[in-house]
């Protein structure tokens, strides 16, 4: 091998050698992030789980910046893991508290179909003349897909984006609560976001 040729081999090597390097560590960055994301995602996706329907705010998690309020009692929480890393990941997610409009005291049932705060059994919208209300109209076809965990009812924003999608008679997301016989059984109508009383032919729930 002659001078030239070893001359021209290290300027080769010492022109790849920094790609090859970066090259070689860019399965680890995207592991790390990865890593990261999921952390966050989880966090985020668990506040909007827990306050989907809630009458209040639980506690904001450490990962998370404390919810923004955004219209008509929905709010977004952004949760960040690797701060300070070139490795950090932010994830948003949206829920809805609630609504209240029937503070009457605690006597039994709300009066106007909104949910009344006043009595926390009624989580479901409250009464109307003795007869159960909900938040939100039924919708009259579902997909056969399940709802996301972080729009548990599809309501705060899902099924819409959906619509938008594939056609206003695309359908609605199955709520976690209707997604099979045996969930539905066993679910509280108190927390239903709209009617789902036998819901797939499954009968009467028993505490409707």
């Amino acid at each position: 091998m002659n001078i030239v040729s070893v001359i021209t081999g290290m300027t080769i090597m010492g022109i790849a050698a920094p790609k090859i390097a970066n090259m070689s560590i860019q399965p680890f960055i995207a592991q790390k992030r990865a890593e990261n994301f999921g952390i966050a995602e989880a966090a985020a996706v668990t506040f909007a789980a827990q306050n989907e329907g809630a009458t209040s705010l639980t506690v904001t998690p450490s990962l998370c910046d404390a919810p923004d309020p955004l219209s008509n009692g929905a709010y977004s929480i952004t949760c960040t893991e690797g701060t300070g890393t070139p490795y950090v990941q932010t994830v948003t997610r949206s829920f809805r508290l609630q609504q209240c409009d029937d503070n009457d005291g605690n006597n039994g049932h709300g009066n106007s179909g909104g949910y009344d705060c006043s009595n926390p059994g009624n989580g479901g919208g409250g009464y109307a003349d003795n007869a159960r209300v909900f938040n939100f109209p039924t919708p009259t076809k579902f997909t056969g897909h399940q709802c996301p965990t972080y729009d548990t009812w599809g309501v705060n924003g899902y099924n819409d984006a959906q619509a938008a999608i594939y056609g206003e008679d695309y359908g609605a997301c199955i709520p976690d609560v209707a997604w099979s016989k045996q969930t539905y059984k066993a679910s509280n109508p108190d927390s239903w976001l709209y009617d789902i009383n036998n819901h797939n032919g499954w009968g009467n729930h028993k505490d409707y």
